[in-house]
């Protein structure tokens, strides 16, 4: 009997798409408007998701699971992605394994590049998450992220200061002259100065 090879199969990298923690991870299902890959951050366009091209990000496209494997090769795993008008899990918040164009390290802040896969955040780029493990150009490296909602190119003004009423009041409040008594009883030598004790 042979000894089994633990790294036969596998050389110990995750697939992009693939959910890297069993932390709680936010989950929303959503159309594809253009082919995307495993792992891609993806941008809203037209209401659908579309690959990021840089900048924010509405989320992470997770991987496809595979209920068939009678037509499971390598090649065909290798070219699989989300097609045009499919629903797909996109992770808003979580862990995830991501496809990565540039050496990345450790606790490096992540950034999108051009094709909607990942790199090491530059001084002009947005940080879209943290790179919670190290990985080599054209692999894959797990990627916490946790959607802030920072899109300006979303219109409305949406809330203006968190401290403030959320309903109409008038801006200067209304003063009584004459506060009203709560106690009936008498006033007289009662300079208690123990509070009350």
């Amino acid at each position: 009997m042979a000894i089994p090879d633990g790294e036969l199969y596998n050389t110990g990298e995750l697939a992009p798409g693939q959910l890297a923690t069993i932390e709680r991870a936010t989950i929303n299902t959503e159309q594809a408007g253009a082919p995307i890959g495993f792992g891609q951050g993806v941008a809203i366009k037209d209401g659908l998701v579309v690959p990021a091209t840089g900048g924010n990000i509405f989320g992470v496209a997770l991987r496809r699971t595979y209920l068939n494997a009678d037509h499971l090769t390598q090649e065909n795993i290798d070219a699989d992605k989300w097609q045009t008008g499919e629903l797909l899990g996109v992770v808003r918040e979580g862990t995830i394994q991501v496809p990565i164009n540039e050496d990345v390290n450790e606790n490096e802040n992540a950034a999108i590049d051009k094709d909607g896969n990942f790199k090491p955040a530059g001084a002009s780029d947005t940080v879209v998450g943290v790179f919670l493990g190290s990985g080599n150009k054209g692999g894959t490296a797990r990627m916490q992220t946790r959607i802030q909602l920072s899109n300006t190119s979303v219109t409305g003004s949406g809330l203006q200061n968190a401290n403030a009423p959320q309903v109409d009041q008038p801006s200067t409040p209304t003063v009584d002259p004459k506060p009203a008594s709560l106690s009936t009883g008498s006033t007289t030598g009662t300079d208690n100065k123990n509070g009350g004790k």
